[in-house]
């Protein structure tokens, strides 16, 4: 039988989680200790105690300077994010892997065509968060204005809650098949089954 966890494979994978977790902490730093509404607030609040006052728009500009390194982590996640989506395509192409489609229609149980059903919608999230960031980041270069694909925006912070989801769900499905089976998935996963 022709090992499953093959270097190319295990590769893929943990460039695809590392970067799919790097984005979604990224996005809790944004939407946490990074938001730029309430540092502007504590910000204006702190300089207001040293009598120096400055508008809530600067106060702004400010917060987003601090939190702009951390934007420049999110592209590095997102271009490791493309390149895993690439080696995937390429997995596909060369037979080295299976569609997520085709794995469930050849599922030989109900428990198995739901774990790839799940992992047929993790697929398309990722590929719809990859699309429209993608976007979103060349958008002048694509000749977009940012109001015109401000519905993209909406659509690309919208389906990482799902992604988000089914990331958790993955997980404990991997901890349930370990437990129940005892085959040692996730050891394969590191070190491989050849």
């Amino acid at each position: 039988m022709e090992p499953k966890f093959t270097r190319l494979y295990r590769f893929w994978h943990w460039l695809m989680a590392i970067s799919v977790i790097g984005l979604l902490l990224t996005v809790l730093l944004r939407k946490t200790f990074l938001s730029y509404k309430a540092n502007a607030a504590i910000i204006q609040d702190k300089l207001a105690g040293m009598d120096i006052d400055i508008t809530i728009e600067s106060a702004k500009l400010i917060a987003k300077a601090i939190r702009a390194p951390m934007w420049e982590w999110h592209y590095v996640f997102g271009t490791m994010l493309a390149i895993s989506i690439v080696i995937r395509l390429y997995m596909i192409a060369t037979k080295k892997g299976v569609m997520p489609l085709v794995a469930i229609m050849q599922a030989k149980d109900g428990e198995e065509k739901l774990k790839q059903t799940v992992y047929l919608f993790l697929c398309m999230g990722i590929m719809i968060m990859a699309l429209s960031g993608g976007v979103l980041y060349f958008y002048s270069e694509l000749g977009f204005t940012k109001e015109g694909i401000h519905w993209l925006k909406e659509l690309h912070e919208f389906v990482m809650l799902p992604v988000l989801a089914l990331v958790v769900v993955h997980w404990i499905g991997v901890v349930r098949h370990e437990l129940k089976t005892k085959e040692g998935i996730v050891s394969k996963m590191i070190h491989g089954d050849s």
